[in-house]
Order: structure tokens, then sequence, then C-alpha cells
């Protein structure tokens, strides 16, 4: 997650070795910018440098948190303090400054980590000292402050690497030594601080990446000089530490981006001079070093932004001033070097916020309320 200082075009008066801030003949103070976004299979979220938590977009199973089952079509402030957070396919996360870790919406295979099945409508406490959180479809992954890798929720396909099918309900200590993490359909990535990178789960026709169709049960070293992963439902992402990007698993459309839809047993070269990617769904997103975005996959929605519903199987620009981005379900965000948020593809639940439900074949700026 990228971090930028807000400046605050005020007025400085310095009395009694206090620097007081007056608004008379001064500029209106700067909104606070967005330090990272999240998009989840159907709904969204934010995170403002002000530690502020926003959420929007379809809310059936309380993934929003705000005790109600209503979607929301433009961002609503859920809270304050926060220093990271998920959003998973009807589950989020948030991590506040402290490192306790909260989390709301679908429990049905434990995977909000409370230690009971049961959805909550709510923020509820589930951890203290974490420092990263990923969120998968149905299980979660996150690494605490002394670097130790913690999983739980759905293991039916080994996604929680404990080399067992059995799914848990409360986070469950893997190993050590990692610095990044990122849950998936039925798979898990990881990186430890050595730039090596793992997996572990579903391997249905070689989606680990591996080039062994079987499921890994435990974690599994794959590569090696990675500096940044993104795991889609069946596909997954690398970034080395030269900017090469590497994709594979699924390809039915175009998500690994090799110009094929043929499924990738092993991970290929897709382009190189990358920054930062995210899988969603089955598309995919990437932002170069020169600030450009770049996305291929699927497309039904409208999801990779080039103004057209047609799929593409090897990464196509469409836009540039980026430096943060989050693929979804079937919608996109990213947030521009300025701070602004931009969304496109499948609305119907108002998860581009913009206050329609109607879908953006191409980026639209959203606004946040003001306080």
């Amino acid at each position: 997650m990228k971090r930028k200082i807000t400046t605050l075009s005020l007025c400085p008066v310095i009395i009694a070795g206090l620097a007081l801030f007056l608004a008379y003949g001064c500029e209106k103070k700067d909104e606070p910018i967005l330090l990272g976004v999240a998009a989840g299979y159907g709904h969204s979220m934010a995170l403002r440098s002000d530690g502020s938590l926003w959420v929007w977009g379809y809310n059936s199973s309380n993934q929003l948190g705000d005790g109600m089952s209503d979607n929301r079509t433009t961002p609503f402030r859920l809270g304050t303090g926060y220093s990271n957070l998920a959003a998973g396919g009807a589950h989020s996360f948030a991590i506040k400054s402290d490192g306790s870790l909260w989390a709301w919406g679908l429990n049905q295979e434990g995977q909000l980590g409370d230690d009971t099945y049961e959805s909550k409508s709510t923020p509820a406490e589930v951890g203290s000292g974490f420092r990263k959180i990923s969120a998968g479809f149905g299980h979660s992954a996150a690494i605490k402050s002394d670097n130790f890798l913690y999983t739980w929720g759905d293991n039916n396909f080994y996604q929680l690497g404990d080399g067992t099918r059995t799914d848990k309900t409360a986070p469950w200590k893997l190993s050590d030594g990692f610095d990044a993490i990122s849950a998936g359909g039925g798979g898990t990535l990881a990186l430890k601080s050595d730039k090596t990178l793992w997996f572990w789960g579903w391997d249905g026709q070689g989606t680990l990446g591996d080039g062994v169709d079987e499921n890994i049960t435990t974690p599994k070293q794959v590569g090696t000089n990675v500096v940044a992963i993104a795991a889609g439902y069946g596909h997954y992402l690398a970034l080395r530490d030269n900017g090469d990007l590497y994709a594979w698993g699924y390809n039915d459309y175009g998500q690994v981006g090799d110009g094929s839809f043929s499924t990738r047993l092993q991970p290929v070269q897709i382009g190189f001079n990358f920054i930062a990617i995210s899988a969603g769904y089955a598309h995919s997103m990437a932002i170069k070093a020169d600030g450009s975005v770049w996305t291929w996959g699927w497309n039904a929605s409208g999801q990779l932004g080039t103004g057209t519903t047609t799929n593409e199987i090897a990464p196509v620009k469409v836009g540039t001033g980026f430096n943060i981005i989050a693929a979804g379900g079937s919608h996109s965000m990213a947030v521009k070097s300025d701070g602004t948020l931009w969304t496109w593809g499948r609305n119907q639940g108002g998860q581009l916020g913009d206050g329609s439900t109607s879908d953006s074949w191409e980026p639209k700026q959203i606004s946040f309320p003001e306080e």
C-alpha cells in the first residue's frame, strides 16, 4: 500500500510554542487523500489519510459493516483509526493503528476468524498484533508484526496450508518469515522477506504454477526475486524485483494475459517495467513505472475500462497517473497520484460508488461526501 503525506494549505501562527492554523484569509483545508482501496466480489472499501474507513456496494451479507443489509451506491464512513483493509467474497477486514484486527460480513466458512460461524453485521475484533490482511473468496490470511503468517476459514482445497481440509474458525499460525500475502479463490500466495514465492491450495489444471496437477497441502516455494503478488479466483500474478510481470493459472477469459485462452501450468512473462498488480475474479490489472494502468481478461461488465465489453487476452492501456489499483469480482478501482478515486465495471449493487446502479465501461471519478 502506497502512502502519501497530505499538505495543508493553511496560515500558521506560532503562539507559545504551538502551531495554530487559522481560517481567516486562508484556503480551505485539503481533503484527506486515499492511502488504499479494496475491491470485493461486489463491494468496495477505501482508506483515507485521516484513518477513516469508507464502504459501499452490495450489502446482502452485511459486508459493509453498517448494521444493515441495504446496498449503498455512494461511500459511507464506517469508522476511524484504521491503517489497512481487505475485501473478500462477501466479508471484510480492517486493521486499526494499534494492530487490532476487525472483521464483518459473511462467516459461513469461519472466514471472519472470531471462532464462530456467525455472520457479523458490524465490525468485531478478532485479534491483535496484525499488520497485513488479505481476504479470499471464503478464506482469509494475515501477517502479524512478528512476521508470522496466520490463515483461517474455508479449507476445502487446502488453501489454509495446514495439510488438512478442515475449516478453521480462528486464526491459525502457519509459519514465520512472511512479508506479503494474497488469498484467492481456492489457493493462497505468500512472499517471504527474502523475496521467495510460496503457494498452497487448489491446483486444478496446474493453476498453482508448479507445473504439476496436484493440490498443494502445505506452503511450497515456487519462485525467487518476487516483490508483489496477486491471487484471483483461479489465476495468479507475480511481480519480480526487475519489474517483469508473470502470470499463470486459468485463462478462459484471457486473465493470464499471454495472448491466448490456454490455461498456463507455469508462470509466463506478460510484460516488463511494472510496479503494482491486482487480480480480480477473472480479470487483471497492473501499473507501470510511468503511472499507466493496464488491464486484461474478462470484460462482460466493462471492468477493463476500455470503453467496450470485449475480453482482452493481452494487457491494454486504459489510463495514466495512477499509483494504487484493486480488481474485484466484476469491477475495478484505481487511485491517481493526486489522491482521486476512479472506478469502472459492474455496478448493480452500487459498488462503483457513483450514486447509480449503472455499469461504467470507462473510469469515472468518485467523490466522498462532505462530513
